[in-house]
């Protein structure tokens, strides 16, 4: 809120969310509950659609598309919807980790249209993509590098096996959004399982937990030039840092460039340092 307040950005920092299925809190929970920012979530699965427009609030607009390279896809709807994707799951996983064996069983292949973020005329200029839909992560990103151009930050699911019958990985991931100026910034969170064994039922396993499965990471544009962002950009990166990514350091970095342009007064600059400091000190 004091950055929001002191920034004072010309309109609301606004999050795309691909795969909005409300499945717990997201990253971006803070910002919308204090109406500091606004939402265009996508969602093609029915009943969490249903529950998205009956649930949202006056910042949020939802469309029941599934996004990706456009043209007609096969989506594969699992027991569990959280894991509902246009891959198919993989066997070999579920056999090597023993894991969500009915979670990932499809109960229907549904032919569905995807379409291309950049083909959508209504969706405005934004700041964060946030995207989780289960393996199709990098068509969404290389259908989307004009709407991309002006974003700040992308918050990824990433996976370093695959769940999926020929899912991209983080390489993959990584080598797109570089190409497009995004750097590999921070893992929100990263998911590790033990392997199965003979010995899984006998041993307690909780601190073998070894194998990385999958995460959100955190991607940042122009991460080593920020001097050359605009002055709208960084105002909602120091936001998006410090509410969504826990990355103060990156939002006192955006700060200094906003000082340096006298858009940021540096009593300004040092009560948010204040504020970091009494946050980090508890």
């Amino acid at each position: 809120m004091f950055l929001h307040e002191t920034l004072s950005p010309e309109r609301l920092t606004r999050v795309v969310d691909v795969g909005a299925n409300p499945l717990g809190a997201t990253p971006y929970s803070t910002l919308l509950k204090n109406r500091i920012c606004e939402v265009w979530g996508f969602e093609p699965q029915q009943d969490a659609f249903a529950r998205l427009s009956e649930e949202r609030g006056e910042n949020e607009t939802y469309l029941p598309y599934a996004i990706g390279k456009g043209g007609s896809e096969r989506l594969h709807v699992c027991k569990g919807s959280g894991f509902t994707s246009l891959y198919e799951p993989n066997p070999e996983f579920i056999k090597v980790m023993g894991r969500w064996p009915r979670q990932m069983q499809v109960e229907e292949v549904v032919p569905i249209t995807t379409h291309r973020l950049d083909d959508l005329k209504e969706l405005p200029e934004f700041d964060l993509l946030k995207i989780d839909v289960q393996g199709g992560e990098l068509d969404v990103f290389r259908n989307a590098r004009e709407k991309l151009k002006n974003a700040v930050a992308v918050v990824s699911e990433i996976a370093m096996v695959p769940l999926y019958k020929g899912q991209p990985l983080l390489d993959s991931q990584m080598s797109e959004l570089s190409a497009q100026g995004f750097h590999f910034h921070k893992f929100l969170f990263l998911k590790s399982l033990t392997v199965k064994t003979r010995a899984s039922s006998r041993l307690k396993m909780r601190a073998m937990r070894n194998q990385a499965i999958d995460g959100d990471a955190v991607f940042l544009k122009r991460f080593f030039a920020l001097e050359d962002s605009p002055t709208e950009s960084l105002k909602h990166l120091a936001i998006l840092a410090d509410a969504v990514f826990q990355s103060p350091d990156v939002a006192l970095m955006a700060l200094e460039v906003l000082a340096d342009r006298d858009v940021v007064k540096e009593a300004e600059l040092d009560a948010y340092e204040a504020l970091v400091e009494a946050e980090f000190s508890r």
